[in-house]
């Protein structure tokens, strides 16, 4: 043992300056020796087979090249105890740990050995089972890390040793199960492992591209690995798929230490290498450059020197890059650069959407992203609102296999493109179905994204909304007031109301009246206001649709009629969709000339002096985490109190704000106008007149298409 440690020091290019060695009470053997550059020693427990070591140094050489050395001179089995028995290899743990005095790291410093995820929480940390070096690439641009690891606090090594085995256990018949996690770090900073690959890259890719009904060109900005290609692919509508990818070494390093990543063998039409595929069309370039050349400001016409399939916009971009968080100049130019960012925008096409994956999630405690290390985040999405994105989500996943749960962010061009967003599970479901390949298998091309998972994309955590309220001045909806239910504002509970005839007018026929004094600012109802009657917009272009087809089908002609009688229209959903109150008070009528007692308490217009188009009542921000998280409440929260009502004094709503697109604007301004001076009655009215206004709707549907 001595002579190895003398071997060990030799083997290293250090300098022994002298050595000590005695035995250990009751058993085994303790040496140091001091070096030149600090010191070695080791300790044995026989009885237990364990030797631990240290070598500490003064040089600011790394130690790793000398951990092959340490395992060959002391990882030695012990002599068989019977002829043929097999001795298995004594297991190694180590620690790799930089010491002295240095300069502090900011988070994501890409000083790899002192980095926190390769330097402490790998190569620092002891307790790993198995932790062996894969490869480790220097390219033109950055430094690429792989690992093998077994964390005991997930998977035995006893169980991993099994699997190899062909004894018929469950180890061995799911060897996959129990295999080493790989884990890909970049200059340091973990960026996909083999437990977390497809909750990673499915998230990342396929809600974006869900969200676009059909997404022929896509582009991948980063994507080294080729996961990011391979998810693209299974999607059957894609033409081509365009990878701007810096790092050529990058995806040759991944092609032969990374070969699932990149496996697009079992999807039916594809090629055992993604970058293969026709469709795959790889460029190892700056993307940054790249689209600046293609789409940036000032490209002329006549000056276009690519080939023209270059300048086509993309249907979905999907960015695929560094951390925000990390610290270095390239992300600062991805994240922060105004005209890179355009020409992304710029190259997208009417319905375009686009995805990135913004680092770790929020904390309930976190200051406002706009202070410390999220800095980049709150950059990024300023700039994707001021070039007029329509509608922005934010969504975390827990299965990426990351240290925290992590944040991705999806932006639409075109507002409608949110209703695809809000689709329920089995939609998405049957989008799966129709649209992701076939595999050679028989297995889902699919391993972690699904319907049920999109659902729990949909609404952002507790922890983005508090986050997103921190900052100053306060976003809209983020006071007590406004943000879900106060406790602060009475109700008038629906038991206050009772039906009679209205006192509008003649032909105004139900009302809703007060049977108590009602305070100002009190809730109209508020405990049933979540029991309302939603027609999604999905189901009401069914309806509408099956309306304008078939005549002979009178029911859904009813159904309609008493969606616009009744109900208000909504595009919160990104398309227009309805709720009914479900009870008496869905008999409330309009006051006319700004008469109105009871509404939205932001509700200001009348139809006597609203214009024909008043872009008012059509705008929604498209980035507001409280109305994300309370989308029901939004919808439906029910009115408000606008001043003190009397008992006895009939309930009056805005039937302005029933109103949310502009294609109806128009016409619904002009038929309460009519109705308030006399000229004509409600839809309702109408119908029990015998005279439904689905007739005339679909004269005109068709009159259009004509």
């Amino acid at each position: 043992l001595a002579q190895a440690m003398v071997d060990v020091v030799a083997d290293s290019r250090l300098t022994l300056l002298s050595y000590h060695c005695h035995t250990l009470v009751p058993t085994g053997v303790s040496c140091v020796g001091v070096l030149l550059e600090s010191h070695i020693s080791f300790h044995t427990w026989p009885t237990e087979g364990v030797i631990t070591l240290d070598l500490f140094t003064c040089g600011a050489a790394p130690l790793l090249p000398v951990l092959p050395v340490i395992e060959r001179l002391f990882a030695v089995p012990r002599p068989p105890l019977s002829e043929g028995e097999e001795v298995p290899k004594p297991g190694v743990g180590w620690s790799h740990v930089l010491r002295g005095f240095r300069d502090a790291k900011a988070h994501g410093d890409t000083d790899a050995l002192s980095s926190d995820d390769l330097g402490v929480d790998v190569l620092g940390y002891l307790f790993y089972d198995l932790k062996e070096e894969v490869a480790s690439v220097q390219t033109p641009f950055q430094r690429i890390d792989i690992y093998n690891l077994i964390d005991s606090r997930s998977v035995k090594i006893a169980d991993y040793q099994r699997s190899l085995s062909n004894d018929g256990s469950y180890q061995a018949q799911h060897p996959d199960l129990f295999a080493p996690n790989k884990v890909v770090f970049l200059d340091g900073v973990k960026q996909s492992t083999s437990k977390g690959d497809a909750g990673y890259h499915e998230s990342l890719v396929h809600p974006c591209m869900f969200m676009h009904a059909d997404p022929k060109r896509v582009a991948i900005i980063g994507g080294g690995e080729g996961a990011t290609l391979r998810e693209v692919l299974k999607h059957d509508t894609v033409e081509k798929c365009t990878m701007v990818e810096i790092d050529e070494l990058m995806v040759t390093t991944s092609r032969k230490y990374l070969k699932e990543w990149s496996d697009c063998s079992d999807i039916v039409g594809s090629e055992e290498w993604c970058v293969d595929d026709p469709r795959a069309d790889v460029r190892y370039e700056d993307a940054v450059a790249w689209f600046i050349d293609r789409f940036g400001e000032g490209v002329d016409e006549k000056e276009k020197k690519f080939d023209e399939d270059d300048y086509k916009p993309f249907d979905v971009i999907i960015m695929d890059a560094l951390d925000p968080q990390v610290n270095i100049p390239f992300a600062e130019v991805l994240y922060k650069q105004p005209t890179f960012l355009q020409a992304v925008y710029d190259s997208l096409s009417e319905q375009g959407v686009i995805v990135m994956q913004l680092g770790d999630a929020p904390y309930i405690s976190d200051p406002h992203d706009t202070i410390g290390r999220h800095e980049n985040r709150a950059i990024i999405t300023s700039h994707l609102l001021r070039m007029g994105f329509q509608s922005v989500h934010v969504y975390e996943e827990k299965h990426s296999d990351f240290d925290e749960s992590w944040t991705y962010l999806v932006a639409m061009k075109d507002y409608t493109s949110r209703s695809l967003w809000y689709s329920n599970a089995a939609q998405i479901e049957v989008a799966i179905q129709k649209r992701i390949k076939h595999t050679y298998s028989g297995k889902s091309a699919l391993r972690f994204f699904d319907g049920a998972t999109m659902m729990t994309y949909q609404t952002p955590h507790k922890a983005f909304e508090v986050v997103y309220c921190r900052n100053i001045p306060m976003p809209a909806g983020c006071d007590e007031a406004t943000h879900g239910f106060s406790k602060s504002r009475p109700n008038a509970p629906v038991s206050s109301f009772e039906v009679k005839a209205s006192q509008v007018g003649d032909q105004a026929g139900r009302g809703i009246f007060a049977k108590v004094d009602i305070p100002k600012g009190a809730y109209i109802g508020v405990e049933q206001s979540m029991n309302s009657i939603k027609v999604t917009p999905t189901t009401y272009d069914i309806i509408s649709s099956h309306v304008e087809e078939y005549v002979e089908a009178a029911g859904f002609d009813a159904v309609v009629e008493f969606l616009w009688g009744y109900g208000f229209e909504s595009n919160l959903y990104g398309e227009i969709s309805y709720v009914v109150d479900s009870t008496i008070l869905t008999f409330v009528n309009h006051g006319c000339n700004g008469t109105y007692n009871a509404a939205d308490a932001g509700s200001t217009g009348t139809e006597m002096t609203a214009d024909e188009f008043d872009a008012e009542y059509f705008w929604h921000d498209p980035y507001n985490l409280v109305v994300a998280r309370h989308l029901p409440y939004s919808q439906s929260s029910g009115d408000v109190a606008l001043r003190g009502i009397k008992a006895g004094e009939e309930i009056l709503n805005n039937y302005l704000d029933f109103t949310s697109s502009e294609k109806h604007w128009k016409a619904d301004v002009l038929d309460l106008r009519n109705q308030c001076l006399g000229k004509g009655v409600g839809s309702i009215t109408d119908y029990e007149s015998g005279k439904p206004r689905t007739e005339a709707w679909r004269k005109d549907e068709g009159e259009k298409q004509d």
